[in-house]
């Protein structure tokens, strides 16, 4: 009786040993048909190059809340050049839908030559006039009526009144000042300052694929000022792979742009001054941690801001 529960349990604990086998059998199979090819890893500096997504096409499909300062950025074009080559008159206003150009020649305005207008020539008219003769008549049809002589009374003098006083003149309210921006500052009068205070992480690079601005690290919400006057001709987070964006307009040849920014302050069309706060720092750029990535742009192309912001 002894052995033979023995034998059971000998069979059972096979049994097990068995199944355990065949699973792991079908792991191993399982591993050697998977693919071993390493999975992509992007780098930090082509990650923010794809987000980017700059547009390298000759046409582009406007979308909605798009402008063309942002297209120009995106195109690494100066505005006035896209402005140009589609005949978009100042203040440069585009529409959802609207096909814009990117490359191309700037068509040559033609001119026409104003077209004489010819005057017809009048004639005189000559009216042939006919002359009649009026025979007065021997006797007057109606008789004269005798006339009577009447003695006007004289009346009685008018009472005098007293001029009744009239009210103050109502003084007119004076008129309400138009503040005016200041003009435009020409580029050797631009005074370039820091927007952020904090450490410099990374610089200006001039490889295709290098960094086309610096980036400051700094502390979540700190201030981000305006680096010279201008107008904002951007305020949004419509260009991927800046997040929250300003972007201010100094004159026809610079601009300057403030990216990942964590609540925006300032509105497009709106004047600022240099040192005003447009921005707090936030924390959605590729580095860990809050930061204000800054760059400067001449005619539409990338410049090293170094060169223009004071040292410290």
């Amino acid at each position: 009786m002894v052995n033979h529960s023995l034998l059971s349990n000998v069979r059972r604990c096979h049994r097990w040993y068995r199944i355990a086998f065949y699973l792991l059998l079908a792991q191993l199979v399982g591993c050697s048909t998977t693919n071993h090819n390493p999975a992509p890893v992007t780098s930090v500096q082509g990650y923010k190059v794809e987000l980017r997504s700059h547009i390298n096409t000759p046409t582009y499909r406007v979308s909605k809340g798009e402008t063309l300062y942002a297209i120009a950025w995106r195109s690494n074009q100066d505005f006035k050049f896209l402005a140009a080559l589609n005949q978009i008159p100042d203040p440069y206003q585009i529409y959802p839908g609207q096909v814009l150009k990117l490359k191309g020649k700037i068509p040559v305005p033609v001119y026409k030559k104003p077209t004489s207008v010819k005057t017809a020539k009048t004639t005189n008219q000559h009216k042939s006039t006919t002359k009649t003769s009026i025979k007065a008549p021997s006797k007057p049809l109606v008789k004269p009526a005798k006339t009577k002589t009447v003695i006007a009374k004289a009346s009685s003098p008018a009472k005098y009144k007293a001029p009744v006083p009239s009210k103050a003149p109502v003084k007119a309210k004076p008129p309400v000042k138009v503040v005016k921006p200041k003009a435009v500052v020409s580029n050797n009068k631009l005074k370039w300052s820091w927007p952020a205070s904090g450490k410099l992480i990374s610089t200006y690079s001039t490889s295709k694929s290098g960094n086309q601005g610096v980036n400051i690290a700094g502390s979540l919400g700190r201030n981000i000022i305006a680096s010279e006057n201008g107008r904002v001709v951007y305020s949004g987070s419509g260009l991927r792979g800046y997040g929250n964006l300003i972007i201010i307009k100094h004159n026809d040849d610079y601009l300057s742009a403030y990216a990942y920014n964590q609540k925006l302050l300032v509105k497009e069309q709106q004047w600022v001054k240099a040192g005003q706060k447009i921005a707090t720092m936030g924390n959605t750029g590729p580095n860990s941690g809050a930061e204000l990535y800054f760059e400067i742009r001449y005619r539409g192309k990338p410049v090293n801001p170094m060169r223009y912001l004071p040292k410290r």
